[in-house]
């Protein structure tokens, strides 16, 4: 199984997510492209396929974690890029990463701790 930080990462690289990270972060998704894409024809065609949907299936994001997590126990470049993104995102040492891929109905809320009511436009009961 991958970790949801690979995950959050896999998702960024295949789409649009990179958008929120910080310049150095972004570079830094964008270097794993073609060291992804060159491990094997089966990561590039996972890595293309997640890409065609903006990596918002996550089924498909999934696949790339996994090829990312198999090339960052195999090269030293994509370990030396997941550590530094890691660590850009703030994910060393904490427990808990949030992930949201694919389609969402309803509300969705990523939060660490809640204190108190949590209302999402309903009136009190």
């Amino acid at each position: 199984m991958v970790d949801e930080v690979t995950i959050a990462i896999a998702a960024a690289v295949a789409g649009k997510f990179a958008e929120s990270f910080t310049e150095g972060a972004k570079t830094l998704a964008r270097r794993l492209r073609p060291l992804l894409k060159g491990r094997s024809p089966e990561a590039h065609d996972a890595l293309e396929a997640a890409r065609d949907v903006d990596g918002e299936d996550a089924v498909l994001v999934e696949e790339v974690a996994g090829h990312l997590a198999a090339a960052e126990r195999d090269d030293s470049d994509v370990r030396e890029i997941l550590a530094e993104l890691r660590s850009l995102l703030g994910t060393e040492g904490h427990t808990t990463v949030n992930t949201i891929t694919g389609a969402v109905s309803g509300s969705v809320v990523q939060a660490g701790t809640i204190h108190g009511d949590l209302n999402f436009g309903r009136g009190r009961r």
